[in-house]
């Protein structure tokens, strides 16, 4: 049958029928006794062709003189080993499986290598034997971290860093840059993105559990067959695939959190096979965790008066209980042909937070106390859908193609009802009288209505800001009057409709490789967005109610909140002795359904559409992008590997939104569109010396880039009444390029032991930031916030990176091993209005992991430290307004026990030093939000029937 082929394909084949050659070509499989192995070093003996094995464990060794040959086989941590062939002019002979690390007598393991080290052994090869900057961490390595979803998988590894969400890893960032200038992608593609905030393209991996993973592949410096958008550096997720042979494993755990007040359950299975000739297999792989969790919240938030301070102009006291529910499924099949194989590949995840929140407000500026009742369900969910194939044209020729769909959704689920699904809010307000350190800053009132820190010649220290109530208030259920009810909608919709991708790769000799192919990418994505809000119809209906007395209505006691009685209990100030009771928020969604009637809409509160409000949040967007690319890999001696080429992408956007038009007639609402159409030409460079066959420096030289996030390419603007900020998207933004340099050491042990040092440097043009300052807003103050490009920036940085076992102190420690990373960066931009130099936003300045291990093959224990550094997330006006986001420092520990070949039993502890998530305005002494979510830990076991 005659294979048809695009131009590109067939301009290449063109080319490599001019390089005939009589010889042949091997292919097979290298594995040890519990699978595959990946990175493994394939060399022909007395010749100059050499290969690695994929991440499958397979190889292809090309351009192979005929006759009997010998081939060896090098793999970190094991002996050599090698075999001898027989090559046939013009055929591909294949050899099967060729097994590492046995005795060929007694076919026992030469080697006894436990489950720790086997991970590390598999990455530091993969490492090895890389083209480009890449570090890697396999199934194994993810199975002896306490960790549970994607983002968290990858934040041990060097320069890789998350962002958390009520403690669980959200999103991923690279050398501490802001993690939408990194790409996150799955096997290959990167996904489209739906989170409830956030509207960047960086994904949230909190949906995607680990059981799924089966290798992360994370590059810091791109090659031209990667994805080009990602100025940090691209983590990509490989999801499991079908089995060489029939597997079925079970993994049930169970959890409990020190401050929820029920556990965690967690569940995988892993199901695959092959047909009995070998060419079908497939795999099912099912997850499911559903735990418990619970965060104490102590917010001040601030506002800026006439001389430039920030104070605090209310205190928030967020009590947050709720559950976690992930769910995730991946099937893969695959379908051998005589001359490469078809594949296809389905995914879901999903994520489901139902949240109860119950908040008291000290608002200082409006002499009042708040109560609010806050329920709601997250609901995220993706799902995607891959099909391909890889054959070999010829010998030297391999062509690739693959057909791809995606969608991510967000929205809140059927909470107060399923019409009026959304983040439900019903609030109480009890008028008091507050003492008079109100308003006053360095002995003199103000006239402010703000609470200083004392950083700001203020009374109240940074932890122990005070209520300012009279000694004997709390708040009354009889006085405290329904304020309002708010329905904070929001309901993104992101999907990749096509996602189309053509390789061709061709041997040219031993010494040259060349690749070249497309990609092609249809997204649209919908965003809506309200925050409406009701009030009671008194004229109507009568007096507004009470507390008591909307308790009373529903018949339902009030109760102390969740948690109430060691809410802070770290703190010096006893805050839970204000608080009121409750009504039980399931009730709350009753009394919704019986009496919305009986409430008015609010327009002058609300912000939707019809009134101007929430414009920026309410666009839909279509957007192409089409890369081509070519490049060449080449190894003139035993020495050398370069790899250069050239990646050329067009980025197509069309966005609607709204805008807010005042006329002599009043405000109207009229559409807005936006467009911008470019191309990024994104050239590489990357050369490898091999020192020796243990030692590496690599160069590379590379030109990436990011796009605007959707966000800021909205044309509409909106005010958020609980942050007092208005936002402004800008439609007419530039994307933001980098010039990279990286150089990098690695020097590697026959253990499996690494040392790698590096440097990289990033020129950064037009980049993004958001301008941060005073404006008005319906006649009040408000910070506004609106996206520009900034003159140019920089970022450079050093990485080190060590693991090893300590049999270099003495044999006995073999079984005993560390590893440790650390990276350091700086970096520099300017912002219009400030004289001084800034650091990029989101760019944290250190990140750093140590661990301590034991793994003799049946017992495996691990204590793990990770470290993120401060790092700004806006910048004001002057370095005392920019607001960071704090150091985060967890500790986490592991330990598993093999009862026999086929089963082990393991525990797991997180945050074991309750680490506070922290964010603040120049300085500590002035908080903007601490959150404490005690320790979380699982016990549970592993069986594998075959």
């Amino acid at each position: 049958m005659m294979t048809k082929l695009t131009p590109i394909a067939a301009a290449l084949l063109a080319l490599c029928s001019f390089n005939t050659f009589a010889d042949g070509s091997i292919s097979g499989l290298v594995s040890d006794k519990t699978g595959n192995l990946s990175g493994a070093k394939v060399i022909l003996v007395g010749g100059e062709s050499q290969t690695a094995t994929n991440h499958k464990g397979q190889f292809t060794l090309t351009h192979l003189p005929a006759g009997k040959q010998t081939i060896r086989i090098e793999y970190l941590g094991y002996p050599s080993a090698d075999f001898d062939i027989e090559v046939v002019d013009n055929q591909i002979v294949e050899l099967g499986d060729l097994l590492l690390n046995v005795s060929q007598e007694t076919m026992e393991e030469v080697v006894a290598v436990g489950y720790m080290r086997r991970g590390a052994m598999l990455a530091m090869n993969m490492q090895k034997e890389s083209n480009n900057i890449k570090n890697f961490l396999s199934a194994d390595g993810i199975g002896k971290l306490p960790d549970r979803n994607a983002a968290e998988a990858v934040q041990r590894m060097p320069g890789v860093s998350i962002e958390r969400d009520q403690g669980e890893g959200r999103f991923v960032a690279v050398r501490g840059l802001p993690a939408q200038w990194n790409s996150t992608s799955i096997n290959g593609d990167r996904l489209p993105t739906a989170e409830e905030e956030t509207t960047s393209r960086a994904v949230a991996f909190d949906f995607f559990p680990t059981d799924m993973i089966e290798l992360v592949e994370v590059s810091k410096a791109i090659t031209p067959d990667m994805e080009g958008d990602a100025i940090g550096g691209n983590i990509n997720f490989t999801t499991r695939r079908a089995p060489d042979e029939k597997i079925l494993s079970v993994n049930l755990g169970l959890g409990a959190s020190e401050k929820a007040e029920d556990g965690s359950t967690s569940f995988n299975v892993l199901y695959g096979d092959r047909s009995e000739d070998g060419r079908f297999g497939f795999l099912i792989n099912g997850s499911a965790w559903v735990r418990d969790w619970a965060t104490d919240n102590y917010e001040p938030r601030r506002a800026i008066d006439d001389d430039g301070v920030a104070g605090v102009h209310r205190l928030e006291l967020r009590d947050y209980t709720g559950t976690r529910s992930t769910y995730g499924l991946n099937m893969a099949g695959e379908y051998l042909l005589d001359n490469g194989l078809i594949y296809a590949k389905a995914m879901y995840g999903t994520l489901s937070d139902e949240e109860t929140h119950y908040k008291h407000r000290v608002r200082y500026n409006k002499n009042r106390v708040e109560l609010q009742h806050i329920y709601n369900e997250l609901i995220t969910e993706m799902h995607g859908f891959e099909f391909g194939g890889e054959y070999d044209i010829d010998f030297n020729t391999r062509l690739e193609w693959k057909l791809s769909t995606y969608q991510n959704q967000f929205e809140y689920g059927d909470i107060p009802n399923g019409e009026d699904n959304a983040y439900y809010v019903v609030k109480f307000k009890q008028g008091v009288d507050f003492d008079g350190d109100v308003g006053v800053r360095n002995g003199v009132d103000q006239g402010t209505g703000l609470i200083y820190n004392t950083i700001d010649g203020g009374t109240d220290p940074a932890f122990e800001i005070g209520t300012h109530l009279p000694s004997d208030w709390s708040m009354d259920p009889t006085q405290a009057v329904l304020a309002d009810v708010e329905l904070y909608g929001i309901d993104i919709k992101e999907r990749d409709k096509i996602v189309a991708q053509f390789d061709v790769i061709h041997s040219y000799n031993e010494k040259l490789e060349l690749k070249a192919g497309a990609k092609y990418r249809s997204k649209e994505r919908n965003a809506s967005f309200y925050d409406k809000f009701y009030g009671w119809n008194e004229d109507l209906y009568g007096p507004t109610p009470t507390l008591a007395q909307v308790a009373n209505d529903l018949g339902v006691s009030l109760t102390d909140q969740p948690g109430r009685s060691d809410y802070l209990d770290n703190f010096a100030i006893d805050y839970q002795s204000i608080f009121s009771q409750v009504i039980p928020v399931n009730d709350l969604k009753r009394w919704w359904d019986e009496n919305n009637h009986k409430l008015s809409f609010l327009d002058g509160d609300s912000e939707v559409v019809e009134n101007g409000g929430g414009l920026s949040r309410n666009f839909d967007l279509e957007e192409t992008h089409l890369s081509l690319y070519g490049m060449a890999t080449y190894k003139p001696s035993d020495k050398w590997t370069i790899l250069g080429g050239l990646r050329a992408t067009q980025t197509k956007t069309d966005v609607d939104g709204f805008v807010a038009v005042e006329n002599d007639d009043g405000m109207s609402v009229e559409q807005e569109q936006g467009s911008k159409d470019y191309w990024s030409i994104l050239p590489s460079l990357h050369a490898t010396y091999h020192i020796t066959d243990m030692s590496n420096v690599r160069l590379a030289l590379t030109r990436t880039f990011a796009r605007p996030d959707f966000g800021q390419l909205s044309p509409g603007a909106t005010y958020l009444e609980m942050e007092n900020l208005l936002k402004s998207g800008n439609p007419e933004l530039e994307p933001t390029y980098s010039n990279n340099f990286d150089l990098m050491f690695e020097q590697y042990f026959d253990d499996a032991g690494v040392i790698s040092v590096g440097y990289f440097y990033k020129q950064i043009i037009d980049p993004v930031f958001s301008q941060t300052y005073q404006g008005s807003y319906r006649d009040q103050s408000v910070t506004v916030k609106s996206p520009l490009n900034g003159d140019d920036a920089w970022l450079h940085g050093i990485e080190f990176a060590t693991n090893t076992n300590l049999s270099f102190i003495s044999d006995e420690l073999k079984d005993f091993g560390f590893s440790f990373n650390f990276t350091l960066m700086d970096s520099e931009m300017d912002i219009p209005g400030r004289s001084d130099k800034v650091t990029i936003s989101r760019q944290a300045d250190e990140l750093y992991n140590a661990a301590m291990y034991y793994d003799n093959g049946d017992f495996a224990a691990r204590i793990a430290v990770n470290h993120k550094g401060q790092y700004i997330e806006d910048h004001g006006s002057n370095s005392d307004l920019d607001t960071y986001y704090g150091d985060y420092t967890s500790v986490d520990a592991s330990a598993s026990y093999y009862i026999n070949d086929n089963a082990m039993i393991y525990i797991e502890l997180n945050n074991l030093t309750d680490e506070p998530l922290q964010y603040f305005t120049g300085s500590e002494q002035r908080p903007n939000q601490i959150e404490y979510y005690g320790i979380k830990g699982q016990i549970g076991i592993k069986y594998d029937f075959y």
